[in-house]
C-alpha cells in the first residue's frame, strides 16, 4: 500500500512541470460595465491584479479592440502623444506591472495596433527589481498568428517589435508573445515588470520612421499605438503541490501504521 501511495506521489510531482501556464494578470480594456461602446474602456486589470501606466508624456483613450472578443464594447487601449522627430527614443510608452510570485516560465501576450504615422519600431523592456528596465534578452520571441492586413509584423528574440501598416484602415497584428528564459529573473518574482516604448529606427539610428510609408517625414507625434489582450502568463511552481503531497503521503502512511498495530494488538 505505501509503495502504491509513494507512486501517486511521484506521478503527481512528475506531472507538475508539465502544467498548463495561468494566466496570472491580464488587460481587455473593456468597460467593467459594457455599454456597448468602444470609446470608453479601462486600463484596470480584467484578470488577477497588476497596473497599466503611460509614461514619459504619452497620452491614451480607447478605441475599437482586437477581434471580436467583447462585441460592440469591444475596447482597446490607444496611445499618442510621441517625442518629436529626433529625440527621446525609447522613453515614451506604457508600462505593465504585476507580481510573478509562485510562477515560472513567464509569458507575454498581446495584440498591437499602429496607425500609419507611429513609429513603426518599438522595444520590450523588463524589470526584476521595479525600477531598472532593459531590453530583454535569451527569451523565445513569436510573431503574430494573425498579420491581418499588416504588411510585417515581427518580435526579434531582444525584443524589437515592427509593424509595416497598411496604407489605410490599420489592423491589429494578433498574437504576439514573448516568452522569458526558463530560471529568468522575471520567475517568481513580485516586482516584474516591462514596458512597450518607442524607438528610432535601428539602421539610421537617429530618427524615427512611419510606420506604414517607413520613413521620416511621415512621422508623426500623432501617431496611435493601440493595445489589447495583453497578459502575463506562467505555470504555477511545484512546491507548494509537492508539501501537500508529501504531507498527504506521510499522514497515509502513518494511518496506515496505526490501523496496522491495532490489527496486531487485537490477534
Amino acid at each position: 500500500m505505501l509503495m502504491r501511495m509513494c507512486l501517486v506521489t511521484c506521478l503527481i510531482l512528475g506531472s507538475v512541470n508539465k502544467s498548463n501556464a495561468d494566466v496570472i494578470t491580464g488587460w481587455n480594456f473593456n468597460s467593467v460595465t459594457p455599454d456597448a461602446n468602444t470609446t470608453t474602456g479601462t486600463n484596470a486589470a480584467s484578470v488577477g491584479t497588476g497596473t497599466a501606466s503611460v509614461i514619459g508624456g504619452t497620452t491614451a483613450t480607447f478605441a475599437t479592440g482586437a477581434g471580436t472578443i467583447g462585441g460592440t464594447d469591444n475596447s482597446g487601449w490607444n496611445v499618442t502623444t510621441w517625442a518629436a522627430q529626433g529625440t527621446g527614443s525609447g522613453t515614451r510608452g506604457v508600462q505593465f506591472t504585476a507580481s510573478t510570485a509562485g510562477f515560472t516560465n513567464i509569458t507575454l501576450d498581446m495584440d498591437l495596433r499602429m496607425s500609419g504615422t507611429v513609429s513603426r519600431f518599438f522595444q520590450l523592456q523588463a524589470t526584476s527589481d521595479g525600477s531598472t528596465y532593459s531590453d530583454v534578452s535569451g527569451g523565445v520571441a513569436t510573431g503574430p498568428t494573425a498579420l491581418n492586413n499588416n504588411a510585417a509584423a515581427t518580435m526579434s528574440s531582444s525584443g524589437l517589435i515592427q509593424i509595416q501598416s497598411a496604407s489605410g484602415g490599420q489592423q491589429f497584428a494578433e498574437g504576439f508573445r514573448y516568452s522569458f528564459a526558463t530560471n529568468s529573473l522575471f520567475e517568481n518574482n513580485a516586482n516584474f515588470g516591462f514596458r512597450l516604448l518607442a524607438v528610432f529606427d535601428p539602421v539610421n539610428g537617429s530618427n524615427y520612421i512611419s510606420s506604414n510609408a517607413g520613413t521620416t517625414a511621415a512621422y508623426s507625434t500623432g501617431g496611435t499605438f493601440r493595445l489589447d489582450n495583453i497578459s502575463i502568463s506562467g505555470v504555477p511552481e511545484p512546491t507548494s503541490i509537492a508539501l501537500l503531497s508529501v504531507a498527504g503521503v506521510a499522514g497515509l502512511a502513518a494511518s496506515y501504521r496505526r490501523r496496522k498495530a491495532k490489527k496486531s494488538a487485537a490477534v
